[in-house]
């Protein structure tokens, strides 16, 4: 078991003991524990098919980011499709937890006798959510899991993009568009929908022409039980519109959802803990018809989807993407860990911290991977640079191109710490704004300089250690036009 943020809680729970002034003494400290005490999610994992390493990172910090979660993980069976999760067989497994989150894939699991210790703890009143892969568990010749899970799911078709039509009023849809767009997906088959389930959202199945039910409630015994067939793939995952039905599924299934979508009071997460829980990317306000298009271009595990000089100079660290180098392996060019994927206009938001040396960094786009003295690497194209120094710099072409202007940046930025930063890169115009604060507004007088091109991070040339960082990196393609973390340039 991982017990996620459980030493962020205690200090949250003693900052509150002492907001209070309450003295801290024998009972005193039990009754206001218990005033701020999170949800506590059992999350069970594992099995085949699914990228289920990834998918708890981005569930259980998705829900502790939108609310007071705590998330305790089991992760077993590897990929197999017949394992049994060891806590099933002990007796009252589900005590001390107020959800049971299944996202797990045992479908070889055909012990009836093994399956009334799973949902014998549901039907006692344990509050389920059901995510998935969970619909095709357990099928042990009888009806006891479906009925549990509120539908009854054979399979699935072929992998393509559908629309999530919401089909009645929920608190757990609130914020859902009536039309949600869900890329490339797996879109289960739904055969039977059990008289205590209710469907909350259908969409079109390109096999069976037919709307199948994709996201619903069911009334299992005492337990409320929430349910979806939304979550294959992890990008699907790490949406924000799914994370927050899920968290909101989670709420509402321990009875803690309000009518409008809201957790209540005591378990609302503050700006500063959902900050803490996903990083600051994560928690911006993006308009509603960018929050569907938002994609992470970093996983938080390892650099999937980049390249460069990653050895000896990227790796990635306690979630973060590092660029290091010592004195004897110094670059004498700038390097660049790249996007394989090209961009053209787009909003990024990211989070950069200088850790040793003076030298600036700097986010690289609408240019190419560029070879020069020997490093294959470098960057031709567009530099905006942090934060020794800010500005646009025109690498291996113009030069400097626009300074820090009116020297807002260096008063917004932070030399050696974390600084908040939004790109937005439209048409031949690139805006920036740093920990809030609108720092630059440029457009390019040659416009045919501003072509698609991959996203790079800067490890600058030097003679002396360095060090940066950088996460979050969540990306819109052809977003608004305007800034979403600072008040936008007119």
């Amino acid at each position: 078991m991982i017990r996620f943020a459980l030493m962020r809680r205690l200090a949250i729970g003693l900052s509150c003991l002492l907001a209070s002034g309450l003295t801290v003494v024998d009972g005193v400290v039990a009754v206001a524990a218990e005033a701020t005490k999170p949800l506590e999610v059992l999350y069970i994992t594992g099995g085949c098919c699914h990228d289920y390493d990834g998918q708890k990172k981005v569930i259980t910090e998705g829900l502790a980011s939108r609310a007071r979660i705590n998330c305790t993980v089991i992760h077993e069976g590897g990929a197999s499709t017949g394992h049994k999760v060891s806590i099933y067989s002990k007796p009252d497994w589900s005590k001390g937890y107020d959800v049971v989150f299944h996202n797990e894939c045992f479908a070889d699991v055909k012990d009836p006798e093994f399956l009334k210790q799973i949902v014998a703890e549901h039907e006692k009143g344990t509050p389920a959510v059901l995510m998935h892969c969970a619909m095709h568990c357990y099928r042990a010749g009888n009806d006891d899991w479906f009925k549990f899970c509120g539908i009854q799911s054979p399979g699935h078709g072929a992998h393509y993009e559908y629309t999530a039509n919401l089909i009645a009023e929920h608190p757990i849809l609130k914020g859902l568009p009536k039309e949600w767009k869900i890329p490339n997906e797996e879109l289960y088959y739904c055969d039977k929908v059990f008289d205590t389930a209710k469907p909350l959202a259908e969409a079109m199945s390109r096999e069976r022409k037919t709307k199948q039910t994709i996201i619903w409630t069911n009334q299992y015994g005492k337990a409320r039980v929430f349910g979806t067939t939304i979550g294959h793939y992890t990008p699907t995952v790490e949406m924000p519109q799914f994370l927050d039905m899920m968290t909101r599924g989670t709420l509402w299934a321990a009875g803690k959802l309000q009518d409008d979508g809201t957790p209540v009071a005591e378990l609302a997460a503050s700006p500063a803990e959902a900050a803490a829980a996903a990083g600051w990317s994560a928690t911006v306000k993006l308009p509603e018809a960018e929050q569907s298009k938002a994609v992470k271009l970093f996983n938080g595990r390892d650099i999937e989807g980049w390249e460069g000089h990653v050895d000896p100079y990227w790796s990635v660290e306690g979630g973060e993407i590092v660029g290091r180098n010592t004195e004897a392996n110094a670059p004498q060019v700038s390097t660049y860990l790249l996007t394989k994927k090209p961009y053209r206009n787009f909003r990024l938001l990211l989070e950069g911290k200088l850790v040793t040396s003076e030298m600036h960094s700097g986010v690289a786009i609408w240019g190419k991977k560029f070879e020069k003295d020997g490093e294959a690497s470098s960057y031709q194209g567009h530099l905006v640079m942090f934060p020794s120094g800010y500005g646009l710099f025109d690498l291996h072409r113009r030069n400097g191109i626009s300074p820090d202007q009116d020297g807002r940046a260096k008063a917004a930025g932070r030399q050696h710490d974390w600084n908040q930063m939004e790109i937005l890169a439209i048409g031949s115009r690139i805006r920036f704004a740093v920990n809030g604060k609108e720092v630059l507004d440029w457009t390019d007088p040659k416009p045919e300089l501003c072509e698609s091109g991959p996203i790079g991070l800067q490890l600058h040339s030097n003679t002396v250690p360095q060090e940066v960082r950088f996460r979050g990196l969540v990306l819109v393609e052809d977003p608004q036009d305007v800034l979403v973390t600072a008040t936008p340039t007119p």
